[in-house]
């Protein structure tokens, strides 16, 4: 003879309130996963943008307002340079390495290294767009669904 005993768990697994939770701590880690890929893509550059995560209703915004940021991830048209404060313009010479290129999530090391050349202005050819919150979105996007299953999967262990 077999006695079937059933076993209650002790607090609700389905409580709504702990699942939603669990789904913002999945979301959280997504964010903090998708913020690591922001900074990557300034990591060697002479200052540092500030990156920012925001809780919204449906998910977080993961961003920046650094403005060299900004314009190097929808790239530039060629336009002119002149000097706002000075009669020339100051910078070194060229060979110029970039230190980000286009639809790469990361930074290395790059610059100018000749010598110092003055301008009364200079014509810029544009940059590229670089593409990185596209190419991060899509990343993290797909990723979020395991993030979340993960904290869900705890939650109801």
């Amino acid at each position: 003879m077999i006695k079937i005993i059933p076993r209650i768990p002790k607090r609700n697994r389905l409580d709504a309130k702990r699942q939603q939770q669990a789904v913002d701590r999945g979301l959280d880690d997504a964010a903090a996963g998708a913020l690591i890929d922001f900074a990557l893509t300034s990591a060697t550059w002479e200052h540092d943008p500030v990156y920012t995560v925001k809780a919204q209703k449906d998910g977080r915004l993961v961003g920046t307002k650094d403005e060299v940021w900004l314009m190097l991830n929808k790239g530039t048209r060629a336009h002119d340079i002149y000097p706002r404060n000075a009669r020339m313009l100051r910078f070194p010479g060229g060979p110029y390495s970039p230190k980000t290129r286009p639809g790469f999530i990361g930074s290395q090391a790059g610059g100018a290294s000749g010598a110092i050349i003055f301008r009364r202005f200079v014509h810029h050819p544009g940059t590229k767009p670089r593409g990185w919150s596209t190419i991060i979105a899509k990343k993290w996007r797909s990723r979020v669904a395991q993030f979340t299953q993960r904290q869900i999967n705890k939650e109801l262990s």
